[in-house]
């Protein structure tokens, strides 16, 4: 509460005695809801109201009969002494000041004082005679308290428009720029103090797709400032004071006070870097692009000089080397088959071994001879629904004419159930397996007869064929085909070596491959009699 004199104090003071006739004068002042404390000339308080002794913490009559100072520890004490001139004992009060106060607890806390001083000489209702002073007490614990959150608003307001990514630009009602953060500053080309006060529609122009300013009416920054609503433009053409071009995403948005809309705040996003990035990619795709390209051409020329030899290579093996191997098979069974010229048992069987060895390269021969389709797409396996046990013993029959009819014996354990396969491609795959693991690159091999064990079972739908034989096999003119093989129908082949035993065993699995034995009964008689086809040479020469 300020007094701003003593005609003042006593008119509040006197309107207070008429509200409570029935109280006593001396508790006029507790209707008063300021702090107020009468001071005598002594410096002694002689007066304290319910709001005075709430505010220090006190009882009243713990405040009253104690010395200012003891609240007031600043409290200039010659303001109660006489003034010089008698006439001016009462005058207007002093400034209000700002000074600490101490409550009974030792706390001390900001105070705002008024003082009014009295005419000791005339007697006042409800306050002691000889009273010079009344000094009003003010709590600024709130104001201050309120104040330093306003500090720390403005000081984290401040933080964060100047850490903000985004261009961010305040104007009044009239679009003049007052408030710009230091990104706004340099997408706009000057500094906050210059461009304080301008027009942000004269140093932020829209273009248009020709690079020329567009007029008012169809700016969509101009538009948006005056619709006074919320709004976002996506990916504006804008142009600086300076002219320099600025590529950014604009938002709008009001500020509105007791409902009139009194500024707007822009937010820019500067698109430039991001355009920037999208341009390093392209090119960087397009040098790949280019790269690719040169690579795909070198393959090419590589791929043509491999098919010209390729095919150089198919002429010599079904021309020259196939015609030798004819005439070199020819010229042994005549030797074997000579009775004018008997030869000793070892020699027959030499003999017989070497018509062997050749009609087994005969057939690797001319299925190596067979042109290859590089530019045609491959074709997949032909399944049909068939008996295993006749796919294992056509596998057998192809794998016996490699190896000669004395140099194999064979056991089979193959029962009878249905599966969907390619029947010629597993025939070849049983065939190939046979003869991988009956024959050796070691010299002089094992004269024989070789044992091969074959057997072909089933898991649930999982097609499991196994073949064992003396030597570890691994040869790529078998291993690789069967390997194609079981890729091709979604399986497996797989080589075991025992420890301490010679040769190897081959698994091959094929995953749903098994049928219904009440479905594929239906297709037993059609596939009871398999045998080896001409789409394997190898195995049928």
């Amino acid at each position: 509460m300020n007094f701003e004199n003593s005609h003042a104090v006593l008119s509040l003071v006197e309107g207070a005695a008429v509200r409570v006739r029935a109280r006593p004068h001396e508790h006029v002042l507790d209707v008063i809801p300021d702090a107020v404390l009468v001071v005598d000339d002594n410096g002694t308080v002689v007066r304290a109201n319910l709001a005075a002794a709430t505010l220090l913490g006190r009882e009243r009559h713990a405040v009253e009969g104690r010395g200012v100072l003891d609240f007031l520890p600043s409290f200039d004490w010659n303001l109660t002494r006489l003034p010089a001139d008698p006439e001016s004992s009462a005058g207007p009060p002093a400034a209000r000041l700002r000074t600490t106060a101490r409550a009974a607890d030792g706390r001390s806390f900001a105070a705002e004082t008024g003082i009014v001083r009295l005419d000791r000489h005339a007697r006042h209702e409800g306050l002691p005679y000889g009273s010079a002073l009344v000094v009003s007490l003010r709590d600024l614990t709130p104001d201050e308290d309120a104040r330093a959150a306003l500090s720390r608003s403005l000081l984290q307001a401040e933080a964060v428009l100047r850490t903000a990514d985004e261009a961010l630009i305040g104007t009044d009602a009239e679009g003049r720029i007052n408030l710009v953060n230091p990104t706004a500053a340099r997408l706009l080309g000057g500094r906050a103090a210059e461009l304080g006060g301008r027009e942000l529609l004269s140093v932020l122009t829209s273009v248009g797709h020709d690079g020329e300013p567009l007029d008012e009416e169809d700016a969509p920054l101009a538009r948006a400032l005056s619709d006074g609503r919320a709004s976002r433009i996506p990916a504006q053409e804008l142009r600086t004071g300076d002219g320099t071009r600025l590529a950014a995403d604009v938002s709008v948005h009001p500020v509105t006070e007791d409902g009139r809309n009194v500024g707007a705040v822009v937010a820019l996003t500067d698109r430039r870097p991001y355009e920037n990035l999208a341009d390093e990619y392209v090119a960087a795709q397009l040098r790949c692009l280019r790269n690719h390209k040169a690579e795909l051409e070198r393959q090419q020329q590589r791929t043509d000089r491999a098919v010209d030899r390729t095919r150089e290579l198919t002429e010599f093996l079904s021309g020259p080397l196939t015609t030798a191997l004819h005439h070199l098979h020819a010229e042994l069974g005549r030797l074997v088959d000579d009775g004018s010229r008997a030869l000793w048992p070892e020699a027959t069987g030499s003999l017989e071994s070497l018509a062997a060895d050749v009609r087994m390269t005969m057939a690797l021969v001319d299925t190596r001879s067979q042109p290859y389709p590089h530019d045609s797409t491959p074709v997949g396996p032909r399944r049909r629904t068939v008996p295993i046990d006749d796919v294992v013993q056509a596998g057998v029959r192809a794998a016996a004419a490699f190896a000669g009819p004395s140099r194999v014996q064979f056991s089979v354990h193959a029962p009878r159930f249905f599966v969907h396969v390619d029947p010629e491609d597993m025939t070849t795959a049983v065939g190939r397996l046979i003869a991988d693991v009956i024959h050796t690159d070691a010299e002089p091999a094992a004269p024989g007869p070789h044992h091969v064990f074959v057997a072909a079972l089933h898991q649930r739908s999982l097609l499991r064929i196994e073949v064992r034989g003396p030597y570890n096999g691994g040869a790529p003119e078998h291993f690789d085909v069967v390997q194609d093989i079981a890729t091709a129908h979604g399986g497996t082949l797989r080589t075991h070596r025992a420890p301490g035993v010679s040769g190897s065993t081959y698994v091959l699995e094929l995953p749903s491959a098994v049928q219904d034995e009440v479905v594929a009964g239906a297709e037993e008689t059609s596939a009871a009699a398999l045998r080896p086809t001409g789409r394997h040479r190898s195995l049928t020469a």
